[in-house]
């Protein structure tokens, strides 16, 4: 076959195989004038062929400026080679993100670049769709009020929402690329140290299952604690690989103390009612002891009276004796009845709103210790004021405050050796808007695991039977009128109590 015939069919073939290629192929040379293009680019860029004939690079690559092209065309020289991203303006004037694949040769003493130009208009978009998925679960994650952690398979975080740093008191870039365990869930709430081969998070990348719980304890970064709820979750790749875990988390130390709030006030409640029951029962049985008393004491009267007439004089003593039996008789029973009625009163108090009004604290104090007198000096003990008559009305629910003292002075009572006082003392703050309240004993004093439960959950009672009730009474009075009350006691010296109560009433 003719040497010119083959190489005309080869020359043939090339031209066709480039016209024809899917990629777009352009030639330019030193100059940038373009001197040959293929089908695609023509389709691309929507210019004819003849139309490329009379253009040069910069014309449909805007960043391929004429000032640059010295010495981009010197580093494709030096490289023969090179691939890059760019974009192509179309006849219409749009701009179409390409990867060009550009080959430097030497043809009959002339230099030319041979370029592919790849359409990367359908990967742009995808990479712009999986960048603001990203934006948008970035801006997620920064908005979760739950603390949200990525972990590895070395129980590193890999990220880390504002939230998860905030309660865990770390910034940031503090917890990114560090491990999660030893940092904060190190240690058990008892203080014991927590094995990472325990923790059901860590299991979580390794054994693939979801772990989730409300009895985990996490560690702050000043070395605080919280009670946590969490939930871990196992983060498995395309082919199905495990490779890390996502841990959300919140703080439940509200809800864990509400719940303690609202086990405190079912049980009061509970408390309450029974005390309710009960004294609504003795005051139906003291009504016919006290009602029967009466008319055996009218009967007796009467049959000492016919007695006197037939001479029976020397019954006159006993006459006596048996007058002061039911005299006796009579009180104690009026005075189970008030205190009874206190009870109501004080079962009243505690599930009642208050009523602010005009109170003097002086007729307050004066009143529980004429109700709790007898009893005192049945003790021995001594009860006195000092200062009250000059402190001025305050705004305060009277009864409420009453059963508040009432509590104060009979719970001391039995702990004052006879020969000791109660007193209660008062005064007003230099600025004129607190009282200051002091109830003082000589009593026995409190140990000061007894001293330090007051006014807590975890009261402890010194009374046979005792459940604490009187001191939680004392508490939730003084803080519904928005005061202090706190407590000096020493064994064998004695107790204070100190009480401030706002002049004016809360808000």
């Amino acid at each position: 076959m003719d040497v010119k015939v083959e190489s005309d069919r080869e020359r043939w073939f090339s031209h066709f195989t480039i016209d024809r290629a899917p990629d777009a192929i352009f030639w330019i040379d030193s100059h940038a004038r373009c001197h040959r293009v293929n089908e695609a680019i023509c389709r691309m860029l929507g210019y004819a062929p003849e139309e490329f004939q009379s253009m040069t690079i910069h014309d449909f690559c805007p960043e391929h400026p004429i000032e640059g092209w010295r010495e981009h065309w010197g580093q494709l020289k030096a490289s023969k080679a090179r691939m890059f991203e760019t974009r192509l303006r179309a006849k219409d004037g749009r701009l179409i993100p390409v990867e060009i694949s550009s080959n430097y040769l030497e043809f009959e003493g002339k230099e030319y670049a041979c370029a592919f130009a790849r359409d990367l208009t359908t990967r742009k978009q995808a990479e712009a769709a999986v960048a603001q998925l990203q934006r948008q679960n970035e801006l997620i994650l920064n908005a979760a009020g739950e603390g949200i952690f990525g972990l590895d398979l070395n129980g590193t975080h890999t990220f880390v929402n504002p939230a998860a740093a905030a309660m865990l008191g770390f910034a940031l870039d503090e917890l990114l690329g560090r491990r999660s365990h030893p940092t904060w869930h190190h240690t058990k709430p008892d203080g014991s140290p927590y094995p990472a081969e325990e923790c059901p998070i860590y299991r979580a990348y390794k054994d693939g299952q979801s772990h989730w719980g409300d009895d985990e304890t996490f560690w702050r970064k000043d070395g605080t604690s919280f009670p946590a709820q969490y939930a871990s979750t196992p983060i498995r790749n395309e082919a199905g690989a495990l490779v890390g875990a996502v841990v959300t988390f919140l703080d439940i130390t509200e809800r864990k103390r509400i719940a303690a709030q609202l086990q405190e006030e079912a049980k009061l409640a509970a408390v309450t009612r029974v005390l309710g029951d009960i004294g609504h029962d003795i005051k139906n049985m003291l009504m016919p002891v006290l009602s029967g008393t009466s008319l055996l004491q009218d009967e007796v009267a009467e049959l000492f009276d016919r007695a006197k007439v037939h001479g029976e004089t020397r019954l006159q003593d006993r006459h006596t004796v048996v007058t002061e039996v039911f005299d006796m008789i009579t009180a104690n029973a009026q005075r189970i009845h008030d205190r009874v009625r206190e009870i109501a009163d004080a079962v009243k108090g505690v599930t009642s709103p208050l009523h602010f009004a005009p109170c003097q604290v002086a007729k307050v104090v004066s009143d529980v210790m004429q109700t709790l007198r007898q009893y005192a000096a049945q003790k021995g003990v001594t009860l006195a004021t000092e200062g009250l008559e000059a402190l001025p009305n305050i705004q305060a629910d009277e009864r409420r405050l009453f059963n508040a003292f009432y509590n104060l002075i009979n719970n001391a009572i039995p702990e004052v050796p006879a020969g000791g006082s109660i007193t209660v003392r008062g005064q007003r703050d230099p600025q004129g808007r607190i009282l200051h309240l002091v109830v003082a004993d000589t009593g026995r004093g409190m140990p000061p695991e007894v001293r330090d439960s007051l006014f807590t959950n975890q009261v402890v009672s010194r009374k046979s039977g005792g459940t604490g009730l009187g001191t939680k009474i004392v508490k939730d009075v003084i803080d519904a009128h928005g005061g202090t009350i706190r407590v000096e006691s020493e064994q064998g010296k004695g107790t204070i109590f100190h009480i401030g109560l706002p002049m004016t009433r809360p808000q």
